[in-house]
């Protein structure tokens, strides 16, 4: 009589394999995919999906008037999220609702922050003297280029900013990747 081709041995073997491959894989890929999912997620550099950071009730900027507002902006960049404290300058016109400009408070020559001369109508930077009108065009000084303007909108009575870095003694608005 010839002897079986998969003898009962050999087949209890190949059973507790294929089960421990399973249970190890029930493990691992759990965990794999808990470690590379920050990975594959998208870059977000905001809390905000489309990288929108709530500046405050439209209603409580002043019309007319240059407005310094505080802004947070949170990163995430893989496992890493953090957060960081901004400021932009507001400028509600009063003529619409949604008529607010928002320009950057660094200044585009070495990166200072800019201020407004309310006696003068014009921003300053105190670093180099550079100076820019009331609508943030480049009036005088070493600064290559007039203030940077951020991208915003108003949704539910809210201004909501969009922070973008810019290099800085660059003649052209050159956003920096972060």
């Amino acid at each position: 009589m010839p002897p079986p081709s998969v003898d009962r041995r050999r087949f209890l073997s190949g059973c507790t394999a294929a089960l421990m491959a399973l249970i190890t894989g029930s493990i691992l890929a759990p965990a794999f995919a808990f470690v590379t999912s920050p990975l594959w997620r998208r870059r977000q550099s905001s809390g905000v999906p489309d990288g929108f950071s709530d500046a405050g009730a439209v209603a409580s900027i002043p019309i007319g008037t240059w407005t310094l507002l505080p802004i947070e902006i949170v990163r995430q960049d893989g496992w890493d999220k953090t957060k960081q404290s901004r400021s932009v300058w507001a400028l509600a016109g009063g003529t619409a609702p949604g008529d607010v400009k928002v320009l950057s408070p660094i200044c585009p020559h070495l990166g200072c922050p800019i201020a407004w001369m309310a006696g003068k109508l014009d921003f300053f930077c105190p670093c180099h003297g550079s100076v820019f009108s009331t609508d943030g065009t480049f009036v005088s000084g070493p600064s290559p280029r007039g203030m940077d303007r951020l991208e915003s909108q108003i949704r539910d009575g809210h201004l909501w900013v969009r922070w973008q870095d810019f290099h800085t003694g660059s003649n052209e608005k050159i956003a920096v990747e972060v």
